[in-house]
């Protein structure tokens, strides 16, 4: 488990929260002979659209921290 926030430190919901396990629901070719096809398809879907919603949050959150370019006439 991650190690106690400071006071006023920003919880990250990917990393902070129970929203975390989802990255873990993928069953993948382990149970595949033990549950239906429908099931893996549907872990390996839970898990990709946990990793793409933590790099958007992420790529926004290091987005912020840039200064916008100058335009160039």
């Amino acid at each position: 488990m991650s190690e106690p926030q400071p006071r006023g430190a920003e919880r990250d919901l990917y990393r902070d929260t129970w929203v975390r396990y989802l990255g873990y629901a993928n069953v993948g070719e382990a149970f595949r002979s033990l549950v239906p096809a429908a099931v893996v398809w549907l872990s390996y879907g839970v898990a990709s659209s946990y990793v793409l919603a933590d790099a958007i949050d992420k790529g926004k959150k290091a987005g912020e921290d840039f200064l916008p370019l100058p335009q160039l006439d």
